[in-house]
């Protein structure tokens, strides 16, 4: 009887992410449907893990950036934090001698630190989100150049096995800690007391307060794990490369937004879901693909991008009115 319940409830879930993510999810068939006709290669195995690959970072960030517009806020240093810590773990490898698990700590806690300095700042004065995270962006891009002096630090190649290696030598790493921290941060946004509190902050934070939310510690929580998952992405980056650089992640926050974005997250805060956040990341990471393959100008994959934003927001005010009217 109970494994019934629990089929009947799962199948629900489904329909209801089917029914939730219909049009982002034509649209995914359509584009595959459409290129592979045209690039017969787009469809092949070693392409679809390229594409799988390509999506890890997307991905991981854009977990710790729905978080962050979930409470009506947003976290521009990502792509920062990215070049910083992979740079940092570079330096930390090969210029101080550190195994390299002491390196990949070393990186993960200067992350988080940069995400709680975020946090600590957006919660103890009035400064917008906006300006916080656009100056610690900058903070962290011009981090990179005074670690690395402008040049490129170089790893020892069996570093590279963390962001290039494969898992039973089919499913390449970078997917098993895309999948681990969907898990993760799944439990956490939709099972815990936590997640509850960060969708009552964003839908009324006023209310929230009057129930006895702590917000400020809420806020910290979110971003230190945006910064956190960051930090992630610069040691993969840093491994898939084996150099730090400091010109990687480089406005890799913008597709951080766009995923968000895709995935149906509200500008005005209180909604979001991880689940459609992957599927938006999958879909940005599909499209880039396609449009690389079928030689699109770079310029013109930013315009797209940028297309897809204002398209997004568009429908979601469009939405929110519908709902108003309505009641």
């Amino acid at each position: 009887m109970n494994n019934t319940k629990a089929a009947i409830k799962k199948q629900n879930g489904l329909m209801l992410f089917i029914k939730q993510n219909l049009g982002i999810l034509i649209f995914l068939v359509v584009i595959c449907a459409v290129v592979s006709v045209i690039q017969p290669r787009f469809l092949g195995t070693k392409n679809l893990l390229n594409i799988l690959r390509s999506i890890s970072i997307t991905g991981i960030i854009a977990f710790g950036m729905l978080l962050c517009i979930i409470i009506q806020g947003i976290d521009l240093s990502q792509g920062s934090v990215i070049g910083f810590t992979s740079c940092f773990c570079a330096f930390m490898i090969s210029m101080v001698g550190m195994p390299f698990w002491a390196g990949v700590l070393s990186a993960l806690a200067a992350g988080t630190l940069f995400g709680i300095f975020n946090g600590a700042l957006l919660s103890h004065t009035k400064l917008p989100p906006f300006i916080v995270t656009l100056a610690t962006q900058f903070i962290g891009r011009g981090g990179c150049y005074v670690i690395t002096r402008g040049n490129m630090i170089n790893v020892d190649s069996r570093f590279g096995e963390l962001g290039n290696g494969y898992l039973f030598g089919v499913i390449p790493l970078p997917v098993v800690y895309l999948l681990f921290f969907f898990i993760i941060m799944f439990l956490l946004l939709e099972k815990s007391k936590f997640g509850r509190n960060v969708y009552a902050i964003g839908g009324n934070m006023e209310a929230a307060r009057f129930t006895g939310i702590n917000i400020k510690k809420v806020i910290w929580v979110i971003y230190g794990i945006s910064g956190f998952l960051a930090a992630v992405c610069g040691i993969i980056s840093c491994s898939r490369i084996t150099t730090g650089q400091p010109t990687t992640g480089n406005a890799m926050e913008f597709d951080a937004v766009i995923a968000c974005y895709l995935g149906g997250v509200s500008y005005l805060g209180g909604e979001g879901r991880i689940s459609s956040t992957l599927l938006g990341a999958i879909v940005l990471g599909v499209l880039a693909n396609a449009m690389s393959m079928l030689q699109i100008p770079w310029y013109v994959q930013n315009i797209t991008k940028g297309t897809i934003i204002l398209i997004a927001v568009f429908f979601d005010i469009w939405r929110k009115e519908r709902e108003n009217n309505k009641k």
